[in-house]
């Protein structure tokens, strides 16, 4: 099935971004910065988690003739960009000129993360707040759905400034003229994610009161529970872990699950010829837990990088071995508590069929940012070698962890909680940490919305699979209609997890 797309909605897939005008500039600093990234294929890993329409770079006219809506006659609209698009716009052709911002800057060209930071200087917010007051007077003279893309975008510019309540109302004023928007759609329910979380935030904030910042404490973590998987039925494990939410090591049971002794060697030597994308931790990074791509290099270089110490570490993540590495993946038996995964039970090319198990090396030393799997999706990890560190939330602690919803409807987090700042975030007291240290040999289930960060303490090899199955199914399907909005595989996978006869089907 088709799914419409509103084609005014551009997406920066470049930094800095391309001008149709001048797009033959030979100016040597812009050559600089301006890198074209390839995002992942989507529905392959967690490293792009959110789900988006195919990444183009964007044209450069201010405005373009954009298909709002279908019925028995196409109807077009002039409408206006998105914030995002428009700011973007404003430093290629002047912004740049004088905006200091390298000094703020993390060392990153991903556009999202440069956007980001943009947006947060004096001189954008300026022209963030004259864009809006320009299309608030604009609405005055518009009707239909002109009126209505121009509500969506005054709304980008409110959620980009931080006004959610503003934004909301827009988007709303915005569906009652043209319903069929999906980008408007999508960015309301990215919108009350956020607006959920500040809730969530006053009135615990307001319980707070009476209490000095300086007093309070950062819980200790509760070790997660230890059990051996000899004596862990696959129904025991549904009954106790993944049906209630709760994070637990299991033992005795990875040694078993290839046929030969994995290693990180073992995998240098199998499979040491194939290229693979590595990622880097970006501080101050809008993507997902900080990781953003770095290269693309031979897996036997990257291991031997591993003992090297160089200042940027590199990271093989999340890489799909079913797509990438077949003949790695036959050597794999997925663990007896998630074989009912119902990802399993979808068509041959379905969304996330093929995705997991999946590959992680990294070097010791390296840590991901604070994240939360995405598309409401369980998750575990089998350990071959090295010791990683894990603190978990449970899912109803996200808001106390101040999540911020950028691009993408997977938040992104600024606190540390290795090391955590009550004194900037308080709420951080009413959390309810968990914590581990996973041996070579242990597998860890991590319950769907847990927000978790890891520290590789040695360099590691693991596998890993996200899956679904009765715990997770209604939220999952939730986040599939969100996500549908803009993936047409996202919809494809909804239309078979509603289909009444679905669960009795035989993958």
């Amino acid at each position: 099935m088709s799914q419409e797309v509103d084609s005014d909605r551009e997406e920066i897939t470049e930094w800095p971004p391309r001008d149709a005008e001048n797009s033959n500039s030979s100016d040597e600093s812009e050559r600089e910065e301006c890198v074209l990234h390839n995002f992942e294929e989507k529905g392959e890993g967690r490293g792009q988690k959110s789900i988006g329409t195919s990444r183009q770079a964007s044209p450069g006219p201010d405005r373009k003739r954009a298909k709002l809506c279908e019925s028995d006659e196409d109807v077009w609209e002039e409408a206006e960009p998105t914030a995002e698009a428009a700011l973007a716009r404003w430093w290629r052709r002047e912004g740049r000129n004088t905006v200091k911002l390298k000094e703020s800057l993390p060392d990153s060209s991903n556009p999202n993360t440069r956007l980001l930071h943009l947006a947060r200087t004096k001189e954008a917010r300026d022209f963030l707040k004259s864009e809006a007051f320009r299309l608030k007077q604009k609405i005055k003279t518009t009707s239909g759905h002109e009126k209505a893309g121009i509500l969506s975008a005054l709304a980008s510019y409110y959620d980009i400034m931080g006004q959610y309540q503003e934004a909301e109302t827009c988007l709303h004023q915005s569906l009652c003229l043209n319903s069929s928007s999906k980008h408007t759609q999508w960015l309301l329910a990215k919108v009350k994610k956020q607006l959920h979380a500040i809730n969530v935030q006053k009135e615990v904030t307001k319980s707070l009161e009476g209490n000095k910042t300086e007093e309070l404490l950062f819980p200790s973590p509760t070790p997660v529970e230890r059990v051996s998987g000899n004596s862990l039925s696959a129904a025991e494990f549904f009954k106790r872990y993944s049906s209630t939410s709760t994070p637990v090591v299991i033992t005795d049971v990875v040694e078993g699950l290839t046929f030969n002794r994995w290693t990180i060697e073992y995998v240098k030597d199998s499979i040491g010829h194939k290229q693979v994308p590595v990622k880097r931790v970006v501080s101050g990074s809008a993507e997902w837990a900080q990781l953003e791509t770095a290269r693309t290099v031979k897996v036997c270089d990257f291991i031997d990088s591993l003992d090297q110490h160089e200042a940027q570490k590199l990271y093989l993540f999340d890489w799909s071995l079913p797509i990438h590495c077949p003949e790695l993946s036959k050597e794999l038996t997925v663990p007896k508590y998630f074989c009912h995964d119902f990802l399993k039970k979808t068509r041959e090319g379905s969304l996330y069929r093929d995705s997991w198990p999946s590959l992680f090396v990294a070097p010791a030393g390296l840590s991901g940012g604070l994240h939360v799997d995405a598309f409401g999706s369980n998750f575990w990890i089998a350990l071959f070698q090295g010791r990683k560190r894990w603190l978990f939330f449970q899912k109803d602690d996200l808001p106390l962890l101040y999540p911020h919803y950028n691009h993408s409807t997977d938040p992104s987090f600024d606190v540390s909680v290795f090391n955590p700042d009550l004194q900037k975030y308080p709420l951080l007291s009413q959390t309810h940490p968990r914590e581990c240290v996973l041996q070579p040999g242990e597998l860890l289930f991590v319950p769907a919305g847990c927000p978790h960060r890891v520290e590789n303490l040695d360099k590691s090899l693991a596998v890993s699979g996200n899956f679904v199955d009765e715990s997770n199914f209604e939220v999952v399907k939730e986040e599939l209609r969100i996500n549908a909005l803009k993936d047409p595989r996202a919809l494809d996978l909804l239309q078979q997890f509603t289909d009444c006869d679905f669960l009795t089907n035989k993958p």
